[in-house]
């Protein structure tokens, strides 16, 4: 998984991790995405893991986006920087796609607060139904 270990703390029981096994275990327990190759950041909320985000698919310039959290009010402003950060500025990616089921308003609502922006969907395509396609790009993001 390439580097270990803490990533950022801005302060005492708020910890954001990259890359740290056990942000796959969560992940996998989560019944994320867990592919060979890739990237996990995630926000540690009180000693408790709160949210995971995986990197995954990288294409050359971009890479596919999955998130998955416990609980409210974990989408911390710190973490939501690094989310972004650490794609655009330290692996200098240029887009980052996500795919959500149609009928997951909750997610989709955060993913368009959040800048990300529809590219397609694919009707029928997701278990739940229809699959929405969004992407992020450095000139429409806020956090990074």
């Amino acid at each position: 998984m390439g580097f270990y270990g803490l990533y950022y703390g801005s302060r005492w029981g708020n910890l954001i991790l990259l890359n740290e096994q056990s942000l796959k275990d969560w992940a996998i327990k989560h019944k994320m995405p867990t592919p060979d190759g890739a990237h996990y950041l995630g926000q540690v909320l009180n000693g408790e893991i709160r949210a995971v985000v995986v990197y995954c698919g990288f294409y050359g310039k971009s890479c596919m986006i999955h998130v998955g959290s416990e609980g409210q009010h974990w989408a911390t402003k710190d973490f939501l920087k690094e989310v972004f950060n650490y794609p655009f500025n330290t692996l200098k990616l240029k887009v980052i796609i996500g795919t959500v089921a149609g009928s997951n308003t909750k997610a989709l609502r955060l993913d368009r607060h959040l800048g990300f922006k529809d590219v397609a969907t694919i009707p029928d395509a997701h278990d739940e139904g229809d699959l929405v396609i969004l992407e992020m790009r450095p000139k429409y993001c806020k956090w990074a």
